[in-house]
């Protein structure tokens, strides 16, 4: 009997978006909320296994990373967190920050994500983030994998909004064109990196 293909999957990581949702969601817990403090190996296979029968097929992070000048220590930081993802086999872009804002973070996940679903490298694409510029990108994935006579399923994964009247509605926003799955409080704190990376 043949084996049963297992969807591919390939997550999607916009690292300072999560950063700001988990920071916003539960800094009032305390430590270490504060920080990026999120194993993104750990947290993407837990987001590949909330369902049964796929497989965690390849991890992509992107962030804004401020040079030594405008910011020495987040520069230090993320140069370090950074390295280890590299080790562990996470693919990596580093984007620019130009006047306290990321640039080429949503271009860079956008052309990513049409360009491996053209190639068929996926099955499932989790895209961690709400950011609501990725959804013509996703609108157009899906118009790639039709055209190939494929199904291909869109998530986007985001931490918990601790109460409706914080971060308005669309703290409960996941991107459009995709299924919504929300990352609780309990899964982001058995995914929690214990390096120090300052």
């Amino acid at each position: 009997m043949a084996q049963q293909h297992q969807p591919r999957a390939i997550v999607f990581f916009d690292g300072q978006n999560l950063f700001r949702v988990a920071k916003n969601a539960w800094e009032h817990h305390g430590p270490p909320y504060g920080w990026p403090c999120f194993d993104v190996v750990k947290l993407a296979q837990a987001l590949v296994d909330r369902l049964g029968g796929r497989q965690l097929s390849q991890i992509r992070f992107y962030t804004g990373v401020p040079t030594s000048r405008q910011n020495e220590f987040w520069s230090r930081f993320w140069r370090n967190k950074l390295y280890v993802l590299e080790q562990q086999g996470v693919y990596v872009y580093r984007g620019r920050i130009s006047n306290a804002q990321e640039k080429g973070v949503d271009v860079s996940i956008a052309t990513d994500l049409l360009w491996l679903t053209y190639k068929q490298q996926l099955d499932m694409a989790i895209i961690v983030s709400q950011d609501s510029d990725l959804a013509p990108a996703v609108v157009r994935a899906k118009e790639f994998a039709k055209d190939q006579g494929r199904w291909v399923t869109f998530e986007s994964a985001f931490p918990e909004a601790p109460h409706r009247s914080i971060g308005g509605p669309k703290a409960h926003r996941g991107i459009d064109g995709t299924d919504w799955v929300v990352i609780d409080k309990a899964t982001y704190d058995a995914c929690i990196d214990p390096r120090d990376y300052r």
